[in-house]
């Protein structure tokens, strides 16, 4: 039941809804930023001014910068996006409780961290699959490329599974497959089983 909105709960909306703009402008960053429009697009420059200090709080997180590509902006994203759920949620109950706290964390780190990663590496793998049956002289890159970026997870399916054996490329990208699938799916699954498990507690 929601209550009469005070002055704080008034606030709280307020700043939520300010944090969601702020949201949107660190993901025009990061898609100008793929674009490679560079500090001469006076949009990228203004918003690299507003966005890039706070994002820069994050470059710390070394295990998530490679060389191709960096998921510090998601960590960024997920605390923004803790934060303007609490407020939302303070600013319709006027209260926050442990329970409301955990799920939250535990939905952004699944939504913002978990799902993203586990989707861009099914995705590396499938492109990896299909140069096992196209191979070319001008494939060797690609597959080099796709290999510096999954080659942990297929040397680990291989350690796994098929120790002491040889596997072929093609049959170790397949293992590797499943091996993400199913624990997205698992992943997925014990995320319901915690919020549920938190939902019967209500503390």
């Amino acid at each position: 039941m929601q209550q009469t909105p005070t002055v704080l709960m008034t606030i709280a909306n307020l700043l939520a809804s300010l944090l969601s703009l702020y949201s949107l402008l660190i993901w025009i960053r990061i898609i100008l930023s793929w674009l490679k429009t560079g500090t001469e697009n006076p949009l990228a420059y203004y918003l690299g001014k507003i966005v890039d200090p706070y994002l820069s709080w994050f470059k710390g997180i070394r295990s998530l910068v490679r060389p191709r590509f960096d998921l510090t902006p998601l960590v960024a994203l997920a605390v923004l996006s803790v934060i303007q759920s609490l407020l939302r949620l303070f600013g319709s109950y006027g209260t926050i409780t442990v329970t409301m706290v955990i799920a939250l964390l535990l939905q952004t780190l699944y939504s913002y961290i978990v799902h993203p990663i586990l989707f861009f590496f099914f995705i590396l793998l499938v492109v990896r699959l299909y140069f096992c049956y196209k191979r070319s002289i001008h494939s060797i890159t690609y597959i080099a490329l796709l290999d510096s970026l999954v080659g942990g997870l297929l040397d680990w399916t291989h350690r796994t599974f098929y120790a002491r054996q040889t596997v072929n490329d093609r049959k170790l990208v397949i293992s590797s497959l499943v091996v993400l699938i199913i624990a997205w799916i698992g992943s997925s699954l014990l995320l319901r089983l915690l919020l549920s498990l938190l939902t019967k507690t209500g503390i």
